[in-house]
């Protein structure tokens, strides 16, 4: 790296742990005040509210990271096109993609942490704050994130189970009704009971305080009762993804689960897909976002933080109004959630593009 790369990657570090600095002090302290409305409630504890915003910054970080990259963008070339460096530097025969490339370096560091905060690091404390907010804040008291309720899955071709109650995170399912039907899809037997419990030992759920019910033809059945009966289901729980978890709250590799486990069940997947095509975009996005708001800075002679401030949140929330509501349309499976999560990415990029080539950087 050359001597000008290194100066200008320097410059970068400092509007943008400024920016996000600020940015995320007033989402956090914004956040709280809203939850602290729940102290009236006579069950919340400020302690709780405390410790429910904290373990909510990371995720605030990740939002805010893009924000403070295109700040610190903006604010690098600016300054120096107010001082005079921008000028002497491309009258040294320095091109203007040269000068924007350390700030692309710094940019695309910062995009690979925020994925990694995204994916190792949010999802886990995210899930943490929603049942302490649903528990000691908004006071659920049997709240279970774990848990669903109403629940009906194909776990064969010819087999549908339906539960009262699913909660993986013990193995167990409550009043289960499982249906085994023939090749022209008229029923043939069925597994009605109490509890389904996933052994360890074995390998295996296994059917408790049931019966299991033959249909001889349309008006005789053959029942049979019993204690404990194994089950035709082989998934293991932690392969399977029922639970109250939003998609948002996910890393991609727990989305990747979900879509799995939803493809073999025969539900629709779009929701799930959309989101991890989003989440897989991000960084692409944040890049793109920066690229297509750096230009601008150079037509600012004059050196101008509120200015650079105003442009950062105009194209940010462009950006993200537009990915958004992409995103919803990709969710309700109106459009593919590839082109859902992707597409803004193609748009933003193919307008980079013609940006560059307009103002000849």
């Amino acid at each position: 790296m050359s001597r000008i790369s290194r100066y200008i990657a320097k410059k970068f570090w400092a509007p943008f742990f400024f920016s996000m600095g600020v940015f995320t002090a007033l989402v956090v302290l914004g956040d709280m005040f809203e939850k602290m409305k729940m102290l009236s409630n006579g069950y919340a504890t400020m302690g709780a509210v405390l410790t429910y915003s904290l373990m909510m910054v990371p995720t605030w970080l990740t939002t805010i990271m893009p924000v403070a990259c295109l700040l610190g963008g903006i604010s690098v070339i600016s300054e120096m096109v107010s001082s005079g460096e921008w000028t002497a530097c491309v009258a040294s025969g320095f091109s203007p993609k040269q000068l924007f490339k350390p700030i692309i370096g710094c940019i695309l560091l910062v995009a690979f942490v925020t994925l990694l905060i995204q994916e190792f690091i949010v999802p886990s404390l995210s899930m943490k704050a929603e049942v302490l907010y649903r528990i000691r804040i908004k006071a659920e008291v049997n709240f279970n994130l774990n848990a669903e309720s109403d629940v009906a899955m194909r776990i064969a071709d010819n087999q549908m189970l339906f539960a009262k109650k699913v909660d993986l995170g013990q193995g167990v399912m409550e009043d289960v009704s499982l249906d085994i039907y023939d090749d022209l899809w008229n029923i043939a037997s069925q597994f009605v009971a109490k509890r389904l419990v996933w052994d360890e030992d074995s390998q295996a759920w296994i059917f408790e305080k049931g019966t299991r019910r033959t249909f001889i033809d349309e008006l005789d059945t053959e029942d049979e009762h019993f204690e404990q009966a194994r089950s035709p289901l082989e998934l293991p729980p932690q392969d399977m993804s029922v639970n109250r978890t939003d998609n948002k709250l996910l890393s991609i590799r727990g989305l990747t689960k979900r879509i799995q486990f939803f493809k073999r069940s025969g539900l629709t997947t779009y929701a799930a897909e959309t989101e991890r095509q989003a989440k897989l975009a991000s960084p692409f996005v944040t890049l793109i976002m920066c690229l297509l708001g750096m230009p601008f800075a150079i037509s600012i002679r004059r050196k101008s933080k509120i200015l650079n401030i105003i442009a950062s949140i105009v194209i940010a929330f462009t950006f993200w109004w537009l990915i958004s509501m992409v995103t919803s349309i990709g969710e309700n499976g109106y459009i593919n959630p590839f082109l859902a999560g992707w597409g803004p990415v193609l748009f933003f990029g193919a307008v980079v593009f013609f940006e560059f080539k307009w103002l000849k950087l």
